[in-house]
């Protein structure tokens, strides 16, 4: 019986570990499926390259802003930016990138993040790797957020 409990718990913190490729593809996936609750992929179009989608839920004052950037066969690059500030003035908050034959996504760029980091070594490729994972962890909590405040993206929310 104890040693059952202890290989439950083995279990458990392995698959929680924030420093293995494993971890980080879930992460993806997950967001993935909360970016899918947040946004109506059908805007995720051609025609809606460069054109802006806006979302204010009730509960706040805040609107969120979606970009479409660009897409691919397989991807699209989205932006969502903030108005913090009176005057219809949006700051970029978070860059993603959306992998729709895989069912993922990742963060492209957040808030300035450095862009560029080169692996010189095994030690820096697992810290790039946890940093990606700190990052699609950020994401999460902040998908999670924007859907229990209300926001959402479809087809009329078109600005």
């Amino acid at each position: 019986m104890c040693i059952i409990t202890l290989m439950n718990v083995g279990v458990s913190i392995n698959s929680v570990s924030k420093n293995n490729f494993l971890s980080l593809m879930k992460s993806y996936e997950r967001n993935f499926r909360l970016l899918r609750d947040l946004i109506d992929f059908r805007i995720i179009t051609e025609k809606n390259i460069s054109k802006f989608f806006e979302a204010k839920p009730n509960i706040t004052d805040n609107s969120l802003r979606l970009n479409i950037c660009s897409i691919s066969n397989h991807t699209a690059e989205i932006k969502f930016s903030y108005n913090f500030f009176p005057g219809n003035k949006f700051i970029e908050y978070v860059s993603l990138k959306i992998y729709f034959d895989s069912k993922q996504v990742e963060i492209i760029d957040f808030n300035r993040s450095r862009k560029g980091i080169q692996a010189n070594n095994i030690k820096s490729f697992h810290d790039i790797r946890l940093r990606k994972w700190y990052k699609n962890y950020f994401l999460h909590l902040w998908l999670k957020n924007c859907l229990q405040k209300g926001y959402s993206f479809d087809l009329y929310s078109k600005v």
